[in-house]
């Protein structure tokens, strides 16, 4: 309690990444998270993260749902817990499916017995002393469309049913002739040459081919002629999430996270060399969800709603960083000293996702990069400043907080010579 009052939103986010999110995956490596204990770890992280230091309730602004996703999503990327468990469970199946001669293994397929693919053990329905494997054996289900497989022999695979031509198993791809199969359940290497003669692939049909499934016909034939079984080679898994094929949890964890936003400045936001304190309000802004008037009054409280800034309309997010009379004029002041014209968007998030610096050249282009942050941390600053510091607005003061904190930004995060560093005050002193 006493150090979050010390520290940034985003100082709070690195204490979660380090030990909140990380104490408990060696339990969850192995063990099933119950729901209860769930919630409560991500309340502590939830009233940490947006707490503070005061003792009582703070609103939350982003639902965790969304913190908790990848930041290219949106996120924060924040662990959800239920999603990284499944996902540590998962790696057991993994190495089920691999490691052939392990003495754990061996334990596994003694007490509940191997389906006939070897690749994983039947379905666990007992209910007592099974509680470990099945919770893991329920995370298969879960994983198998991930997977694919490369055929050796031949003897694991079921030709028809398992995803071993292509990116989806044949039934899927050929549903009628499937339908008119004779053996529905082969495996691979019973439909490769089964007379032993010669080396071809004769899947059997039940009845005698009709001309309009000729073409279907070909195709099928097209796909699997490229495939061969080499009877003397071991049939193997491929995790098909990985560009290796081999499982990580990372990847899993991947699948299972839902889709986020598919419009968020990811680049605009994390990639500006700004302070993380900076670029954690930048992202808070995108979402609408920083601490207006307006946001106050949606959480109940009964205030008079008039911008700090203007003194004329009501204060909301957009209104406050992009469209208020005084915000304007740091736009304007931006907009000149790098000789440009330029036309806002109507929301944050969307001023975020045009704002492209190609055409300031590449030495200006990082201090381009920063500049609507650096203009959404200095009204904002601004506000708070009128709202709790009881001072009377100044343009002029707003305009040297503005210049300043860009220079000072500029110095420490972009690595420049001498001489870009002198023309840079030049430029400043010519505007």
């Amino acid at each position: 309690m006493w150090k979050r009052q010390y520290i940034s939103k985003r100082g709070r986010l690195t204490l979660i990444w380090s030990t909140l999110s990380s104490m408990s995956v060696y339990f969850m490596s192995l063990f099933y998270l119950l729901r209860k204990v769930r919630m409560r770890l991500e309340k502590i992280q939830r009233d940490f993260l947006w707490g503070g230091g005061a003792l009582e309730q703070r609103p939350h602004l982003v639902k965790w749902n969304l913190v908790c996703l990848e930041r290219k999503k949106g996120g924060l990327g924040v662990r959800n817990l239920a999603w990284m468990n499944k996902a540590l469970l998962g790696k057991w199946n993994w190495r089920f499916a691999i490691e052939n001669g392990a003495l754990w293994k061996q334990v596994i397929n003694h007490k509940y017995g191997v389906e006939d693919e070897g690749w994983c053990t039947w379905a666990v329905s007992g209910r007592h002393g099974v509680g470990l494997w099945k919770t893991i054996r329920k995370e298969w289900l879960g994983m198998y469309g991930s997977l694919a497989f490369r055929v050796g022999s031949g003897r694991r695979e079921r030709f028809w049913k398992d995803k071993w031509c292509g990116d989806e198993p044949l039934c899927e791809s050929f549903p009628s002739l499937f339908a008119i199969s004779l053996a529905k359940d082969a495996w691979v290497s019973e439909v490769w040459n089964p007379d032993g003669v010669g080396e071809a692939w004769t899947p059997l049909f039940s009845r005698a081919l009709n001309d309009w499934e000729i073409e279907i016909v070909e195709r099928f034939i097209l796909k699997i002629q490229a495939f061969r079984v080499q009877k003397e080679d071991e049939d193997n898994v491929v995790w098909t999430a990985s560009r290796s094929g081999v499982f990580s949890v990372k990847s899993l964890y991947s699948i299972l996270e839902p889709e986020g936003s598919a419009l968020f400045s990811y680049g605009s936001i994390w990639r500006a060399n700004v302070p993380p304190k900076v670029a954690f309000f930048a992202w808070e802004a995108s979402w609408g969800k920083i601490l207006t008037l307006e946001q106050l009054q949606r959480r109940g409280y009964s205030l008079a709603n008039r911008c700090f800034l203007c003194l004329s309309e009501v204060e909301m997010v957009d209104h406050l960083l992009l469209h208020c009379v005084k915000t304007r004029a740091l736009w304007n002041l931006l907009f000149s000293l790098f000789g440009v014209a330029w036309v806002l968007s109507g929301s944050d998030k969307d001023t975020l996702l045009g704002w492209h610096g190609e055409f300031v050249g590449k030495t200006w282009k990082k201090a381009w990069q920063m500049a609507p942050l650096c203009i959404f941390w200095t009204v904002r600053k601004e506000r708070n400043l009128l709202d709790f510091g009881n001072e009377v607005f100044s343009l002029q003061r707003l305009k040297y907080s503005f210049v300043c904190n860009l220079w000072s930004w500029v110095r420490v995060f972009i690595v420049l010579s001498p001489y870009y560093l002198v023309s840079f005050i030049e430029w400043l002193g010519s505007k």
